[in-house]
């Protein structure tokens, strides 16, 4: 779920004459409107997540001042950011409960190391070779549950491993997650309740993550770099970790895959165009057809649709100095529809 980065120095550089095409992306992104600002009091905004009414959102943001990631939401039609996790350690992948009544995060507060100001640790993660960026599979991060304004908090996993990438089910009966408890960053589902943990991907060489079940919950998309070493590709597997198939290999990092509603169309993140500049793209999963979703100079990832598939959702740097949040109306391109 998380901004995963990683890569080996290989990559597909984009021709300095490239023009970045506005009219060809208000084809299908229209009234694009910035939802979370630096006059909030954010270092830096992103992974934004629907309510199931699609009028709030859950995300995570970078106090300003500080280092690691909080949780907040917003209500769209206020424009007000409320803290939901309890300002200690880091968070990531926050996630709406689809009866709306509960939310989960993952969050490291839990640490008993995090107040000791001697305790270093060499903490594995993602870091992309050459850049800036990195990614830390930061211990003790486990998987909470809460009220949406983050009462009531509740604990899902526990331990010292790193557990997060966290995503409800439609039917809101289970959630996956990723893990490295077992050595290697895996996918498992468990119950709402953190019981009845399942293993679906069960590699011991490779990273697994940003998991997300379809509509229909029959399957669940994720990422890997199990073909090459930091070179994030799109995957598909059953819920009970059967007929797991590669989605992509076009020669990029590709990552933060999200179902549209109609359980056929993904939209992704892409370094086709070169680290220093993601794009979003769009593919068919039952033909394999792709198309470009966004046209910018900088940095657009981590998209997501409304639940009625109308607007899209995701972090960007356009016209920023720092990622924040923004919102588009959403049309399908119609040749993703064709068969």
């Amino acid at each position: 779920m998380i901004a995963f980065l990683a890569c080996t120095a290989m990559w597909i550089g984009m021709p300095s004459s490239e023009v970045f095409d506005a009219a060809e992306e208000a084809k299908m992104l229209n009234n694009i409107r910035q939802v979370t600002f630096a006059e909030m009091g954010f270092e830096k905004a992103g992974e934004a997540y629907f309510s199931p009414d699609d009028s709030t959102i859950i995300f995570q943001a970078v106090p300003t001042g500080q280092e690691q990631y909080q949780i907040y939401s917003l209500k769209l039609d206020e424009g007000v950011a409320r803290l939901v996790s309890t300002g200690k350690g880091a968070c990531t992948c926050a996630y709406f409960r689809p009866d709306g009544q509960k939310v989960i995060f993952a969050s490291s507060h839990e640490d008993p190391d995090l107040d000791n100001p001697d305790y270093e640790q060499d903490v594995p993660g993602y870091k992309r070779q050459g850049g800036t960026y990195s990614w830390a599979f930061t211990p003790y991060m486990n998987v909470y549950e809460a009220n949406p304004d983050g009462t009531d908090l509740k604990a899902l996993t526990s331990g010292p491993s790193y557990h997060a990438e966290c995503a409800y089910s439609h039917d809101g009966s289970r959630i996956v997650y990723a893990s490295n408890e077992s050595g290697t960053m895996n996918l498992y589902t468990m119950n709402s309740d953190g019981t009845n943990v399942v293993a679906v991907t069960t590699t011991d060489y490779s990273y697994n993550g940003g998991p997300f079940f379809s509509p229909d919950d029959s399957q669940i998309i994720f990422r890997s770099d199990r073909q090459l070493e930091d070179m994030l590709q799109i995957y598909a597997i059953n819920t009970d970790g059967s007929n797991e198939r590669q989605l992509t290999d076009n020669g990029a990092v590709n990552w933060a895959p999200y179902w549209h509603p109609n359980g056929k169309v993904i939209a992704f993140t892409t370094s086709l165009h070169g680290h220093a500049h993601y794009e979003i793209y769009l593919m068919n999963i039952e033909t394999g057809k792709t198309h470009r979703l966004t046209h910018n100079s900088t940095f657009d990832g981590l998209p997501v649709f409304s639940n009625d598939g109308t607007k899209l959702m995701w972090t960007s740097k356009r016209g920023l100095s720092a990622s924040q949040i923004f919102i588009a109306d959403f049309t399908m391109p119609e040749e993703l529809l064709r068969r």
